[in-house]
């Protein structure tokens, strides 16, 4: 599917599924975005604006020249943005600026793409109407506000974590999970976030961005470093919590351990008086004597209270 929008008096007007006769005779051209496109309507754009999309192996590349490359005539951009429909995933998009055109590259529909719509059709008027950047921005700043959102949620399902970790007696397995959980979502931000710093720190660095779009690249930079602090904090914590959850754990297991310590040593002397007198010997003294076996219980009985006596003592119990 292609969608095209231009600009009329500041406005943006939207071409949904035009035909590639359409889009050639559009005006004021400023952004073009294919979701799950055609080869045909790949080709069609690719062919007629002379642009190249980066490839799906291109997409999996970590390296900065893979994320963000500047030529004489394009500047083409490979980010990944965060889903949150369901457990957190990121999706490789491409966007590429050449003359004042935005050319968008996306698999799947996304929330963001609308909400940057909304936000471009209720402006009264476009700051920068005649650059496709403006609309980069705008798809940049819905998303950065978007990662804020998840990890505001994050944070709070975190203090959840907290107040349930400290009100329980007994821990699950299924707090830790979720504690993990957490640290990944947070990792996957962190990521994300710190690739939208480099490629708005490579914008500024353009003369002509930098121009149309100067104090805007510097508000974004500041809310992205922003949102790396937070994301930092909660990873921090993320990794406390995790640590006391585990000391928790230790304490518990060692508490377990004393208890069959303490048992353990409590029945040793019953025991090794039982095996002396349990031995049949023809000569032992007592073999014949009446009150052995309530002297022997009595022996046993006593031991036992005494290292009992010994342990509360010291506070070992």
């Amino acid at each position: 599917m292609i969608r095209a929008y231009t600009i009329t008096r500041g406005r943006i007007n939207q071409f949904k599924n035009p035909t590639f006769k359409e889009i050639a005779e559009l005006e004021n051209l400023i952004w073009i975005d294919l979701q799950s496109p055609t080869t045909e309507e790949k080709e069609f754009i690719e062919k007629t604006y002379k642009i190249e999309f980066f490839t799906s192996q291109e997409l999996q590349e970590i390296e900065s020249s893979s994320r963000f490359l500047e030529t004489d005539e394009t500047v083409e951009i490979n980010l990944g943005f965060v889903l949150s429909e369901g457990e957190l995933s990121v999706q490789s998009m491409t966007f590429i600026l050449k003359e004042n055109i935005l050319f968008t590259y996306r698999l799947g529909d996304l929330k963001i793409f609308a909400e940057t719509v909304r936000r471009l059709k209720s402006s009264s008027s476009l700051e920068k109407p005649e650059h496709g950047l403006h609309v980069f921005l705008t798809i940049l700043e819905t998303r950065i506000d978007g990662d804020a959102d998840l990890i505001e949620a994050g944070n709070r399902r975190l203090n959840g974590i907290s107040k349930e970790l400290i009100a329980r007696r007994s821990l699950k397995e299924d707090l830790l999970l979720e504690i993990t959980q957490l640290q990944e979502n947070v990792m996957l931000l962190h990521e994300t976030i710190t690739e939208k710093q480099r490629v708005v720190s490579s914008l500024i660095r353009i003369p002509e961005f930098n121009k149309i779009e100067n104090e805007r690249l510097k508000i974004i930079l500041k809310d992205i470093a922003s949102l790396l602090q937070h994301s930092q904090f909660s990873s921090e914590r993320l990794e406390y919590l995790q640590n006391t959850f585990l000391g928790l754990v230790n304490i518990e297991q060692n508490t377990v351990i004393k208890i069959f310590t303490v048992v353990t040593v409590v029945f040793m002397p019953p025991t090794l008086i039982a095996s002396i007198y349990g031995m049949n010997f023809a000569h032992m003294p007592e073999l014949k004597w009446l009150g052995g076996y309530p002297f022997a219980i009595l022996l046993m009985v006593l031991s036992s209270m005494a290292f009992l006596w010994y342990f509360k003592r010291k506070k070992w119990l």
